[in-house]
């Protein structure tokens, strides 16, 4: 008895857990054939990368808590000792993207516009705008960066909701850095697909 209540138990603890896991869409909602080539972040956004940028990290383990974190690079690496003491690689420029899962769209708006605010706060804004983006509307920043000890001095944030995820991408430029952060942002941004 207990044997096979156990089994039982097993079996439906993998029927849940499969029925947890999102399956990678078919087709974008842009009509685009979803691509395995692409950088998949939490099956919900898919980054047909584009040239130039090295995947670096494509993290989700905060997947529990809805949040999925992917970034690229730009350029030659550097050693870098942060704030902390702690050893890191810094880019000539960097990509970051983070998505928050909510169940409802009203809260990743409210997390949308949260992380906005956190923005104004931590950089000086230089221009803002709102802007589409293969068909998604975001709010774009152009901004430098107030730490003194960040190694970073200048970027740009998008900031967007799809359905009920927000969306933030940034990039952020090392002084050296020559390209512009307005066009790299917008062409990462085209490059983004969305599941239907």
């Amino acid at each position: 008895m207990k044997r096979s209540t156990a089994l039982w138990l097993g079996a439906l603890l993998c029927v849940c857990l499969a029925g947890c896991a999102q399956p990678a869409p078919e087709k974008a909602a842009d009509g685009a054939a979803w691509s395995e080539d692409w950088v998949t972040v939490g099956n919900v956004i898919g980054v047909d990368t584009p040239g130039g940028l090295e995947l670096q990290e494509n993290n989700d383990t905060l997947a529990q808590k809805g949040m999925y974190y992917a970034a690229w690079s730009i350029g030659g690496e550097t050693p870098f000792v942060n704030a902390d003491g702690d050893d890191a690689t810094v880019y000539d420029a960097q990509i970051c993207l983070l998505l928050a899962g909510h169940d409802s769209a009203e809260k990743a708006q409210a997390q949308a516009a949260e992380l906005l605010d956190m923005a104004h706060s931590m950089y000086t804004v230089e221009d803002t705008a709102e802007a589409v983006y293969n068909g998604q509307s975001f709010t774009v920043i152009t901004h430098t960066y107030r730490s003194e000890t960040n190694p970073y001095q200048r970027g740009a944030s998008a900031f967007g909701v799809y359905r009920n995820y927000a969306v933030n991408v940034e990039i952020s430029c090392r002084e050296e850095f020559t390209g512009g952060v307005q066009e790299i942002l917008a062409d990462f941004l085209e490059h983004c697909h969305y599941s239907t």
